[in-house]
């Protein structure tokens, strides 16, 4: 999942379930909070993208 999801923040692209690159425009990703490990498996997201540079950031940022 980390990996997939740098590959889409920095190349613009994902890999679809028939094997072909497809290229997204994506601004936002989410953890399903239901899904088994879904804990473990954003703490393992947000490191990857951390190590690699990825600024991750709220979807809004607070007043101040």
């Amino acid at each position: 999942m980390a990996a997939r999801l740098l590959r889409m923040v920095t190349d613009g692209e994902v890999t679809a379930v028939d094997g072909t690159d497809v290229r997204v425009g994506a601004e936002s990703a989410c953890v399903h909070g239901d899904s088994p490990g879904a804990v473990a498996m954003a703490t393992a997201v947000r490191a990857r993208l951390e190590a690699a540079g990825v600024t991750v950031r709220p979807f809004t940022e607070e007043p101040g």
